[in-house]
Parts: C-alpha cells; structure tokens; sequence
C-alpha cells in the first residue's frame, strides 16, 4: 500500500508514459501482495478447520487446546480485517491515482509534441487547452456586451424620467395659465376636425374607386 501511495499519487507527473507505466507496474505488484496475503489466510482457515475437526475424535484434548484454538481463530480474524483494509485502500488509492491521471492528461501533462520529433503536432490535450482559452475570451466579451447594454438600458430609464418630468410641468403650466389651456385646446380641436376631413375624403375617394370598378 505504501508503495502504491508514493509512487502512484501522481503516476502522469513523474514522465509522461514512463510514469504511467511505473503506476501500473507497481499497482501490479500490490496485487500480487495482496492475492498472496488472501491465500495464506485462506490456508489458515482451511488448517484451523481441519484441526478443529481432528479435535473432536478426543473431547480431554479439545478442552486442554481451547483457548489455543480461540487464539489462532483471534489470529485469523484480525488477518482477514487487515486484508479487507488492504483492499480497501488499494482501491481508493486507484482511484486517486487515475483521477490525478486524468486530470494530468486534460491539463497538458504530455504538452505539445516537439517539433524535433516529426513535425509539431499539437496534442489533443494542447487543443483542449487552446479551445478553453478560446471559450474564457469569448465569455470575457459577452460579459462586456452585457455590460454595455445595462449601462444603456440605465441611460434610457433616466432619459424616460427627464421627459415624464417635462410633461409633467407642462401640464402644469397649462392648468396654471387658462391662455396656454385654451391654446392646447384649440390646437387638438383643430387636430380633430383635420383627421376627420381626411378620413371623409378617403371614404370619399375610396367608394369612387370601388363605384367604378363595380361599374366596368
């Protein structure tokens, strides 16, 4: 398990494909440790049963041989919990090791090809990266619209308050004064009565039209 923590941590920072390798040769290694502790216990089982079956032909020597039969069971117990913690840990340092694998490939851990070695490639991971930079810059700049376009929504709420207050204190100068009243009266009055003699000139205009058509 030691051996697996120190040089299995981190197995793509230590040289590329040669730190790879080196991780699975020792997670190789582990295995076998740990298949070789598994089949002792299971040795140990298989004696402690068979000396528990030999003991019953004579029950004065299973007594006197009690408490070492109950010490050798302790014994293969307490061997198969360090076994089930050996597995245990055996996994979750793979897991750690590959994710740190992982993500030593994602981040560039193997860079860009050299160009000495036939011609300057670009891995896929150099690409990723490049794309990554790509996509922040282009954030970068939606972010900036966004906040043009709130500086100029705040501009035309503003400029939307300026004209309901100049309306405002027209309407309250027309109260104040009866002439400008009038004024504004008469002006709308004349607004009226031009909108009516050119909607009665386009009916006018509009039944001549269709008089004539319907005449041909």
């Amino acid at each position: 398990m030691r051996a697996v923590q120190t040089s299995g941590a981190r197995p793509g920072a230590a040289g590329g494909r040669g730190g790879e390798g080196e991780y699975a040769e020792t997670l190789e290694r582990c295995d076998g440790l740990i298949a070789r502790l598994r089949a002792i216990n299971e040795e140990m089982r298989e004696t402690l049963e068979r000396d528990d079956q030999r003991a019953l032909g004579s029950s004065g020597k299973a007594v006197q041989e009690g408490g070492y039969r109950d010490s050798r069971r302790h014994t293969l117990q307490r061997h198969q919990e360090v076994l089930m913690e050996y597995e245990e840990e055996r996994r979750r340092l793979t897991r750690d090791a590959e994710a740190a694998l992982e993500r030593e490939r994602l981040l560039g851990g193997y860079g860009v090809r050299s160009s000495s070695n036939g011609g300057g490639d670009e891995s896929a991971e150099a690409r990723l990266i490049r794309e990554r930079a790509r996509i922040a810059g282009g954030t970068s700049a939606v972010e900036d619209i966004i906040g043009v376009a709130q500086n100029t929504a705040r501009e035309l709420f503003s400029q939307r308050g300026l004209l309901q207050n100049a309306g405002s204190k027209l309407l309250t100068m027309a109260s104040r004064f009866p002439v400008l009243d009038n004024l504004v009266m008469a002006i709308k009055k004349k607004k009226n009565k031009d909108a009516m003699v050119l909607a009665a000139v386009i009916a006018a205009c509009t039944t001549f039209v269709l008089l004539y058509y319907m005449s041909k």
